[in-house]
């Protein structure tokens, strides 16, 4: 097999001022796409964060409302007819305490609305070999969360 060498008038500028300014203006280039690519994720992570918090205030303002409406009026020495009240099944506690219990409904409240029922709450029963240590699980957060 015969080697074939091309013939061409372009030769490689291996001079140490080209050598140096190709360095330099790769380094700059790098530099500028990774902060470009900085600015574009933290505009991104602006515009997530703004609309996560607008869903929330419109949650919250729904509750405040609800709330308000059952704030006591002016008129509470006045004796209004009984409303009857949906009767709901007692919640099945299987050894929670009432504190807990009361805390899980109200979260459960605030984060459904009225309609909202909790038939059950039973502790989460885990194997301590599979859990994960408190501290390991911080680190985990820590050096996971985005920006």
């Amino acid at each position: 097999m015969e080697l074939i060498t091309l013939a061409t008038a372009i030769e490689a500028d291996s001079s140490p001022g080209f050598t140096t300014t190709l360095v330099i203006a790769g380094f700059f280039g790098v530099l500028l796409l990774l902060a470009i690519l900085i600015i574009v994720f933290s505009i991104f992570s602006k515009v997530v964060s703004k609309t996560q918090t607008k869903k929330g205030k419109k949650k919250e303002e729904k509750v405040i409302m609800t709330q308000d409406l059952k704030v006591v009026s002016p008129f509470a020495d006045v004796k209004a007819p009984p409303v009857s009240a949906p009767v709901q099944q007692p919640v099945k506690t299987q050894g929670v305490s009432e504190e807990i219990v009361a805390a899980i409904s109200a979260a459960v409240y605030m984060m459904e609305g009225e309609g909202a029922v909790v038939k059950s709450i039973t502790p989460l029963r885990q194997n301590p070999i599979k859990t994960r240590n408190p501290w390991a699980m911080a680190a985990i957060i820590q050096n996971t969360k985005p920006f």
